[in-house]
């Protein structure tokens, strides 16, 4: 009896007791086995290199339309060489079919050449790796009433023409003896706000003042859509 009490009381106190001084139960790692080892140690990130242009893996480049391929064509050629084009680049096998390797060379540099962009050229990326080419520069003029009876011409684009706003400001002003001014629009870009309904003679008068900037250059924008200015 006074052993069982003992083991009572001694389990009773192990309960109480703080974790800290609780005995720990010993628990068995198995060891590695040297395969298991030396496969964790070779399983190491992989290193993947991408076309600076595209923003692609190398080896997906041949995927691309024509058009952008040949402008990943310096970057490879530099870094990859002739061989591994045609090795890896099979859906243009034509490009690279020359037998003659010097005639191949002068093939693939003037293809480099012609895809390389212009100097001060833009060039933006969109997901997935595809190109967006540099939009051409335009005028839009635009008609809006505000207050329900104050009409506003707007006309934005002229700088990309290198015109300044606010000399062609002043110009409008004084043709139409109006107010002019420049200001922002909600994307933060310049535009030139004149006081009426000036639109048809807002674009002849740009077209005959300015002439960096021709016809095809002027649209007309209403809501979301645009119709391409036609003179009379």
């Amino acid at each position: 009896m006074r052993r069982g009490r003992r083991e009572e009381v001694e389990t009773s106190r192990l309960q109480r007791a703080p974790a800290r001084e609780r005995p720990r139960a010993h628990t068995h790692t198995p060891a590695m086995s040297d395969a298991e080892s030396e496969e964790r140690e070779l399983l190491q990130p992989l290193a993947v290199d991408y076309h600076p242009v595209v923003d692609l893996p190398p080896e997906y480049c041949e995927f691309l339309p024509k058009a952008d391929f040949e402008k990943c064509l310096p970057w490879l050629i530099q870094n990859r060489g002739i061989e591994w084009l045609q090795a890896n680049c099979k859906n243009y096998a034509e490009t690279f079919s020359s037998e003659n390797e010097s005639e191949l060379k002068e093939k693939l540099e003037k293809l480099s050449v012609e895809a390389t962009p212009k100097e001060g050229e833009v060039i933006k990326k969109l997901p997935g790796g595809k190109v967006k080419k540099k939009e051409k520069p335009e005028v839009v003029i635009e008609r809006s009433v505000r207050n329900k009876k104050k009409c506003i011409t707007t006309v934005s684009g002229l700088e990309t023409f290198g015109i300044k706003n606010a000399e062609a400001a002043k110009v409008f002003g004084k043709k139409f003896a109006c107010g002019s001014s420049v200001t922002k629009n909600a994307m933060e870009k310049e535009q030139i706000d004149i006081q009426g309904d000036f639109q048809e003679d807002l674009a002849e008068l740009i077209v005959s003042k300015y002439k960096e900037v021709t016809a095809s250059d002027i649209y007309f924008k209403e809501k979301t859509s645009k119709t391409p200015y036609q003179p009379a």
